[in-house]
């Protein structure tokens, strides 16, 4: 294939013989952003491609040479491997090469010269040797790139709403990443990735919270979810959860000021207000922090402030005597919150 190197390529599997070959035989890589068309040749070997510039002023003999000031780096192939050209859309042309035959030389003994807006791939992927010359070339490179790793979200009503918990830590990694390349005229006209293979990253789990210490204002109840004790979590329409260390079936009636002698301060000194309930004291401690549902009729976050009524009873305070009355009695559960 190529002369002098079949001993020193042999043991290396093919892509990293090619690009032996192609580090000790072109000395170097520039990585240009715009290739002239008289300097770009690709080499591949089947897996992978590289793009060479040829250096300038270059010489007869010369066929690829890359950042060699004296322009004494040269492409030689081994004897008796057949080549095959094709020139565009001429027909293909088959040779055999010669000891210590440069690609150059090649070439010239084909009969065929590269256009100034042509570019030259040579395949040596297999021992028969393919050459192509065209104007435009796409082809795919793959490099390995660091990969950060993904996180993955979950809410969870067991975590406060604002905290996030991993509960599986994740890795950065590597990862092989396909590029599509395209030169046309001699210039690289585009190189964006296509594919991803191989990422060795590993993912992050984590939790995000969704309890909360009070129910947003109007908030219903989605679901419940009921531990074995009693406790358990409302889960709301919001999103948001509430955790409860019990609950009770209740009867709930409705009051307001200014009927029946109901004054503005409650039994613990507190302005009555949307949310102040009275209790039995004996059965639903002062200071109780509730959520409180009467089926289709959801009152909300409660807190027992006031007395006036015995046994499992909760006297809801409405802001008007209508609201009162619509409400009426009904049968309602208590959830006690933290």
């Amino acid at each position: 294939m190529l002369a002098n190197w079949k001993k020193r390529v042999f043991p290396l599997n093919r892509r990293q013989a090619v690009f032996a070959m192609l580090l000790c035989l072109v000395l170097a890589v520039n990585a240009v952003p715009a290739l002239r068309a008289s300097a770009l040749y690709l080499i591949t070997d089947g897996e992978a491609t590289t793009a060479v510039e040829l250096a300038e002023p270059v010489t007869a003999d010369k066929l690829i040479v890359v950042g060699a000031a004296d322009g004494s780096a040269e492409l030689r192939f081994e004897s008796g491997h057949k080549v095959t050209v094709t020139h565009g859309t001429d027909a293909v042309q088959y040779a055999t090469t010669r000891t210590n035959e440069t690609a150059d030389a090649l070439l010239k003994r084909m009969g065929i010269s590269v256009g100034p807006m042509e570019m030259v791939k040579v395949d040596v992927s297999e021992p028969e040797i393919f050459i192509e010359i065209a104007a435009s070339f796409t082809y795919y490179e793959t490099l390995t790139e660091p990969a950060e790793h993904a996180t993955v979200y979950t809410e969870s009503y067991k975590v406060p709403k604002g905290e996030t918990q991993v509960w599986q830590r994740g890795m950065d990694g590597t990862r092989e990443v396909v590029y599509e390349v395209v030169y046309a005229d001699g210039e690289l006209v585009s190189r964006q990735a296509v594919a991803e293979q191989n990422n060795t990253s590993v993912t992050e789990y984590a939790y995000v919270g969704t309890l909360v210490k009070e129910a947003q204002a109007g908030d219903t109840i989605a679901s419940v979810v009921k531990n074995s004790d009693g406790s358990g979590y409302l889960l709301m329409q919001s999103g948001d959860a509430l955790h409860f260390t019990g609950s009770m079936e209740v009867k709930c009636t409705a009051y307001t000021t200014g009927y029946d002698g109901v004054g503005t301060i409650t039994a613990t000194g507190t302005t009555v207000a949307r949310s102040c309930v009275a209790v039995d004291k004996n059965v639903i401690p002062l200071g109780t922090t509730m959520f409180i549902t009467s089926g289709s009729y959801t009152y909300g976050m409660a807190h027992a402030e006031d007395t006036g009524v015995r046994g499992a009873k909760i006297d809801l305070f409405m802001d008007t005597y209508d609201e009162c009355i619509q409400f009426g009695r009904r049968n309602s559960v208590a959830y006690f919150l933290d």
